[in-house]
């Protein structure tokens, strides 16, 4: 790293810089310095001043801005102008709602630029790692408001008051939270008491502008065991906060063409639930929409070349299971060339009683994989697609999600280059990490030092929400038991579904 920034700068400010960047990795992972016991450099770093150019905030904000659709321009004027109106003590909270490719993400980052322009600070945040780095210096919600994995309906921030992520937060005067309806109704209280108390007033949100965005017809917070009242009361629209807003529809979609709009019509009345059903609430698929053949033949073809690969980058087969992706990811690394090379995890366990650790073998312990964790035996190729598992640095486009192809396969590090989005091309070193599962109801608490990866030719419906695809396949061995899911291809794509 130091060796990137000697190139422009002499050897101290380039180790100035090198701290700082480092400084600024642990922060989002909620470290610092202090916690390696490390002193915290005193040298400037030129990084640290991040003055933002008013004049050219505001050029690119007017250039997005009229590239803007009526709707998407109505919606821009009116949480502008609702903020210049704002009072002392309120502010107005907007919901643009919309399906996936009617520009939401596109408005954000307009809004986001024009506030700079006159000077106003926005906070850019989203509940996955992949939606945030969509946004303009976007952060997730769990980093941005130090929130606790994983979230109950009891947990509050860690931030304190008069404390620097305080003051950081505070400065704000809008926040902008792209998909907020995959965040359950407790998260939005726990963010309203956490500005409440930085900016000592008992107005929601502390008087900040709150501007949220998602698609109800999309995947909605997840509550495991839970019935259909319990899940409508996770739900954002069952939250006390939720009459403060005003809500803004988007119906216009931008990334499909003429020959897609019968398909997408379909796919409207289906996340809304005007399609006939039968007595079994089941949904008869157009018959373009069924294929018979092998899906991983259809996708990727019987015979995978190095040539091939970047265009593999924006295919994918959406499985309702994680069990169902692990099988697909198999199947579809045989047929890449090359020589595989197989990475074995070191697994422990954590009990509150340490006597029990004896009744849970090593080999019971390597077949488990924990949604959101490599498997103990992790197969690669050179030329893979696979998905980061944690977020390692999002200004960087490392986080939970991201689609990498791995370059070179070595001991201790995966050599891998960012496949899609704004840092497409960049080549990452990915170590081995420590990792345990956030969710699980393992009657002890996993250790797993694995690479933070896996194969990601095929992935779960839930883990696709936010990214974007040219060509896939949903793959239904059995029925979805939710129509959002299928929802989810209004902004994954729109080629086809399978039914087995």
């Amino acid at each position: 790293m130091a060796e990137e920034f000697i190139r422009h700068f002499d050897a101290e400010t380039a180790e100035a810089m090198v701290f700082y960047y480092i400084e600024a990795m642990l922060a989002e992972q909620g470290r610092s310095f202090s916690d390696f016991g490390i002193p915290t450099p005193s040298m400037f770093c030129p990084l640290q001043s991040k003055n933002i150019n008013k004049e050219e905030e505001r050029r690119f904000g007017q250039e997005m801005y009229e590239t803007l659709n009526e709707a998407q321009r109505s919606a821009v004027d009116k949480i502008l102008g609702a903020y210049h109106r704002r009072s002392a003590t309120t502010a107005p909270c907007f919901f643009i709602g919309g399906p996936g490719g009617t520009g939401k993400t596109y408005i954000y980052n307009t809004l986001c630029h024009l506030f700079k322009g006159k000077c106003v600070s926005v906070l850019t945040i989203a509940w996955t790692g992949i939606a945030a780095n969509l946004l303009t210096a976007g952060r997730t919600v769990h980093s941005r408001f130090k929130l606790p994995v994983p979230l109950l309906e009891t947990s509050t921030s860690s931030i304190r008051p008069n404390t620097k992520e305080a003051d950081s937060i505070g400065k704000a005067d809008v926040d902008i939270w792209n998909e907020a309806l995959m965040a359950p109704s407790y998260a939005l209280k726990a963010v309203d008491i956490l500005l409440r108390d930085i900016m000592n007033i008992n107005v929601p949100f502390g008087g900040k502008n709150m501007v949220l965005g998602g698609d109800f017809r999309q995947v909605l917070p997840i509550v495991r065991f839970s019935n259909r009242s319990q899940l409508v009361a996770a739900s954002l629209k069952s939250s006390e906060l939720w009459p403060y807003f005003k809500t803004i529809h988007l119906s216009k979609n931008m990334r499909t063409g003429l020959s897609e709009e019968e398909f997408l019509e379909w796919l409207i009345k289906l996340g809304n639930g005007e399609l006939p059903a039968n007595e079994n609430d089941e949904i008869d698929l157009p018959t373009g929409c069924i294929s018979d053949g092998n899906l991983a033949d259809e996708i990727f073809g019987k015979h995978i070349s190095l040539e091939d690969i970047p265009n593999l980058c924006d295919r994918v087969i959406l499985c309702p299971k994680n069990e169902h992706s692990l099988i697909v990811n198999e199947q579809v690394l045989q047929r890449l060339p090359g020589i595989e090379k197989v990475y074995s995890s070191v697994d422990d366990i954590e009990c509150e009683d340490g006597e029990y650790v004896c009744n849970y073998p090593t080999e019971f312990l390597n077949s488990l994989t924990p949604l959101g964790m490599p498997p103990h035996k992790l197969n690669l190729k050179a030329g893979a697609i696979v998905m980061l598992l944690r977020n390692l640095d999002v200004n960087r486009g490392l986080c939970n999600g991201t689609r990498l192809i791995v370059r070179r396969l070595h001991n201790h590090t995966v050599d891998c280059e960012v496949a899609t989005g704004s840092n497409k091309g960049n080549r990452t070193l990915i170590p081995r990490t420590s990792l345990i599962p956030s969710d699980t109801f393992l009657p002890f608490k996993l250790h797993r030092r694995q690479f933070p990866i896996r194969l990601s030719f095929g992935m779960t419906i839930n883990k696709s929400q936010g990214q974007t695809f040219n060509r896939l396949e949903l793959l239904l061995p059995q029925p979805v038991f939710t129509r959002a899911f299928t929802g989810i291809y209004q902004s994954a794509g729109y080629r086809r579904k399978e039914k087995q």
